[in-house]
């Protein structure tokens, strides 16, 4: 696929960019800012990546799934890009400062018998009520010092943004709306924190 420009591949056990990760691909393409340190989690196919690299940011990005860290990579190579990828959960091992932070995070709502087989369930499967992997996303954030300038998260109508905006407010951080798209079954929203009042 190409979006904006950037050639995209896509592999069957990675999530295939969607309405979810352009919305946060253009926040980020907004924000971001030749220089920064851009950090991106879950980054899939590494679409949201490439825009912060092409913007001037110096990248790193973690996934859980090791296709997506492969594909992340062949992704940059054949855009003429450098990111930096790892395979690990979340922020496990990251203790560098960023500049911005973004999350597209597995914010499904999901019962026993609603996993998808393979690796693939690792973007969808966001718990009981959809907030348990940002949660420990946005716990693991405090560890980065200092902390990122603005942090990007998406997030669904199909669940409860009160407990992640209550972890960010902990953490200093004011909550805004960056962006909103709304689809046939859900709103999306890219979530934006700020450092400060």
């Amino acid at each position: 696929m190409n979006w904006d420009g950037i050639f995209v591949a896509i592999h069957p056990d990675v999530y295939e960019p969607s309405d979810d990760t352009f919305l946060l691909a253009r926040v980020v393409g907004d924000v971001v800012r030749p220089g920064d340190q851009f950090l991106e989690v879950g980054c899939g196919a590494g679409l949201v990546s490439l825009v912060a690299a092409r913007a001037g940011a110096y990248v790193t990005c973690t996934d859980r799934n090791p296709h997506a860290v492969v594909l992340t990579q062949q992704n940059a190579r054949e855009n003429g890009l450098s990111v930096d990828c790892r395979e690990t959960d979340l922020l496990a091992g990251i203790d560098a400062a960023f500049d911005v932070v973004a999350f597209n995070p597995p914010y499904l709502p999901t019962a026993d018998d609603d996993h998808v087989a393979g690796p693939l369930d690792l973007a969808f499967d966001g718990g009981r009520d959809g907030n348990e992997v940002v949660l420990r996303f946005a716990a693991q954030l405090r560890r980065l010092r200092p902390l990122p300038r603005v942090v990007l998260v998406v997030h669904s109508s199909l669940s409860d943004p009160g407990p992640l905006d209550g972890v960010m407010r902990s953490h200093g951080y004011g909550a805004s709306i960056a962006a909103r798209q709304n689809l046939a079954y859900e709103t999306l929203t890219v979530r934006r924190y700020d450092v400060g009042p």
